[in-house]
């Protein structure tokens, strides 16, 4: 018998408890903490704007399209800008870049205060262009900071850690910025929001600077000076580890993105607004552990973490399309918390496993065409996601010939559509890991 605790004899509950009982990774390196805090004050102030302006167009206007358009807009413009600089930011010595990066954001933000200040009453539509040019610069310093993390940090276990910070951030920002950008326009108006997006550049800008003091900077090289590389999406298609990865990668933004949407107004129309607060929190608190199983597990095994964390979410997903789970309190909230558990760990796991696959040369141009498909994934989930309970599911479900145990189990109230478009999303994710496991063995 293998003593608990040796390979290949642990079963999976014990290398869970294993992983959870170890000592931590040490701390990361000061450069990576430096530049990791000004991205997440950068990125923050960006969306806390963005979301402000769409409220303030929106409270305007009192047209939808308004504020749909902003967010449109931006995330479009970081997929046309991803071709650009996948091919040259390696190139580019990452300080001028993060520093250049932020200063256009600045300056865009500085153009916007103007504009918005000297007349009041601009249309949106003007607004588009600045908008456009910040999202671009917000996706020069995702590309070349998410690039940079296996150069700054190349020990594997500290690389797990900055990869969970990585993803971290990103929930952390969507979490708060929408919260955060309506509640500051609506108490202090569009001035407030322009003035804490412009804080957050100069802030990060001197992040960047502290990081990159030689006393700080990583001792090998991060100006990347291989050949550059060629093809497009068609070569990452032809490698079945890197197929794999793609095709799970943009599942996964895409019900990810439409949960974003679903979640909340099912919520509202469904188990009802007072369980809004305690998911919240639930999701936040499941977030931070799952945050904590990376650093102390997943890491080892990233493919075992992200396909556990997958088959979980798919379940709870699927299980929401079920009236029977509403009623039932500790079920739901139990379901929200391990969701939320698993989100970091197959983000992370995602992250290192791209990481894994390219040189350091092509690391830019790899990440590239990743984000450029998981970023159009979450654009068609925005589009998709009304369309999927307006135009399908709703009719679908009014449909008066349906066997009425179906009906019974699915319900009959107004948030039924949007529960079982969550149903149809984990069926989604579900069939994507299925289906890749093999390629994805690979990596």
């Amino acid at each position: 018998m293998v003593p608990l605790g040796e390979e290949g004899g642990t079963t999976p509950v014990g290398r869970l408890w294993q992983g959870w009982a170890a000592p931590p990774p040490q701390p990361l390196n000061r450069a990576f903490r430096w530049l990791w805090l000004g991205q997440l004050i950068s990125n923050l102030g960006t969306q806390c704007s963005l979301y402000g302006l769409g409220l303030w167009s929106f409270a305007r206007q009192g047209q939808l399209i308004d504020f749909a358009a902003v967010a449109f807009v931006v995330q479009l413009s970081k997929v046309v800008v991803l071709p650009l600089l996948g091919r040259r930011l390696g190139r580019w010595p990452w300080v001028r870049v993060l520093m250049i990066a932020n200063g256009v954001g600045a300056l865009c933000t500085l153009a916007l205060a103007v504009l918005l200040l000297a007349w009041g009453q601009t249309q949106v539509l003007v607004l588009l262009p600045l908008l456009a040019v910040a999202a671009m610069a917000e996706a020069a310093l995702v590309l070349r900071f998410a690039s940079l993390i296996p150069l700054l940090v190349p020990e594997p276990p500290r690389l797990a850690r900055a990869n969970g910070l990585f993803v971290t951030a990103d929930g952390l920002v969507l979490s708060v910025a929408p919260f955060a950008g309506s509640w500051l326009v609506a108490q202090a108006g569009v001035p407030a929001v322009l003035l804490l997006d412009g804080c957050s550049f100069v802030l990060a800008m001197g992040c960047v600077l502290w990081a990159g003091r030689p006393a700080l900077a990583p001792a090998q090289p991060v100006t990347l000076t291989g050949p550059q590389p060629q093809g497009d999406l068609r070569r990452l298609w032809q490698e079945p580890a890197q197929r794999s990865v793609m095709v799970v990668g943009t599942a996964m933004a895409l019900v990810y993105a439409a949960t974003e949407v679903l979640f909340p107004a099912w919520v509202v129309l469904g188990p009802g607004r007072s369980r809004l607060g305690l998911a919240l929190v639930l999701g936040a608190l499941g977030y931070l552990i799952g945050l904590h199983l990376w650093n102390r597990w997943g890491w080892r095994r990233p493919g075992e973490a992200l396909g556990w964390s997958l088959v979980l979410q798919s379940l709870i997903l699927m299980g929401a399309g079920l009236v029977t789970f509403e009623h039932r309190p500790v079920a739901w909230f139990g379901g929200l918390l391990v969701f939320s558990v698993a989100l970091p760990l197959a983000l992370a796991a995602l992250q290192s496993s791209w990481q894994r696959l390219a040189a350091p040369a092509e690391l830019p141009w790899v990440l590239a065409q990743r984000y450029r498909l998981e970023w159009l994934a979450r654009l068609a989930a925005f589009a998709g996601a009304v369309g999927l309970v307006d135009g399908v599911l709703r009719p679908a479900l009014a449909w008066p010939h349906w066997p009425g145990w179906l009906i019974s189990s699915l319900g009959q109230g107004p948030g039924r559509p949007l529960a079982v478009g969550l149903g149809a999303m984990g069926w989604v994710l579900l069939l994507s890991w299925v289906s890749q496991c093999r390629g994805w063995m690979r990596t």
